[in-house]
């Protein structure tokens, strides 16, 4: 190796020693030497500043007026709200896109999830969900304060009925002109069969519930199912557009945004996080 090949050699291993300082938009950086990694002082020197750069927040608020509020003290023109109508959840992005060319950081997030109220929850789960008849009669006693047709007092008498025919055997059904479905049955006495007897339930009830909490009070229509088995009744209930109370309920809180925010636009969406 010549004299000019060695004063290379020996340039560059110095160069691998040495620690290189820079700036990047005003933050120090260094490169050291072992593996010439980059080390940035961004969160020291951020964590020494009167403020800090920008606003990054995530929130989740727990009702609309809370939501408006907190909106409306961090909102600029440029603030979308994205709402999803079918999971009833609106969220705020407070430092949005103004527009194409002006690209936001889109850290500043607000949301809020409309809160269902346990018992339309409990109806809106259960719905198809087949049960054995004192299963099913232990349903609608636990819930027939939210039944509005048949009244109450009739369906805790139809579940006492159910509950009381364990040991028969369910023969036919057949539809009444009242809407009813009538069950032929016979009582198993033992090995003997015994007396005959007929059991009838509606149809149809209706359900009166609110979607949310503190919101309004909706009537939600059910169809009674049923499945004559050998061990008794399979019975169960299919609620008839669930969905349509959900979007209605979140129309209005919608409603009740657009009226109360004071900038910005909302977009009916799904959510965007």
């Amino acid at each position: 190796m010549n004299d000019s090949n060695s004063d290379i050699v020996e340039i560059f291993e110095k160069g691998k020693t040495q620690t290189i300082q820079t700036n990047v938009d005003n933050v120090p950086v260094f490169i050291t030497p072992e593996g010439m990694e980059i080390h940035s002082l961004e969160n020291l020197v951020d964590s020494r500043a009167e403020k800090p750069k920008r606003l990054e927040q995530h929130i989740t608020l727990l009702s609309s007026e809370s939501f408006i509020e907190y909106y409306n003290k961090f909102s600029t023109t440029d603030s979308a709200i994205f709402v999803d109508q079918q999971q009833g959840d609106f969220v705020a992005i407070l430092d949005y896109h103004a527009d194409h060319d002006t690209p936001a950081w889109c850290k500043h997030v607000a949301r809020y999830r409309c809160p269902k109220t346990k018992e339309f929850s409990t109806w809106v789960l259960n719905s198809n969900n087949k049960m054995g008849q004192e299963d099913f009669a232990l349903f609608i006693e636990e819930n027939s304060r939210n039944i509005a047709e048949p009244n109450a007092a009739e369906m805790l008498e139809i579940a006492s009925s159910l509950k009381a025919k364990k040991d028969v055997d369910f023969k036919s059904s057949i539809r009444l002109d009242n809407g009813e479905t009538q069950f032929e049955y016979v009582e198993s006495i033992g090995a003997n069969a015994g007396a005959n007897g007929q059991l009838s339930i509606p149809e149809k009830i209706k359900i009166n519930t609110r979607a949310f909490q503190g919101g309004d009070t909706y009537e939600l229509e059910a169809r009674f199912r049923y499945r004559i088995l050998q061990q008794g009744l399979q019975m169960w209930y299919t609620i008839i557009t669930p969905h349509l109370v959900i979007e209605d309920a979140v129309t209005q809180v919608v409603d009740e945004v657009k009226e109360n925010i004071n900038e910005g636009s909302v977009f009916i969406s799904e959510a965007p996080l």
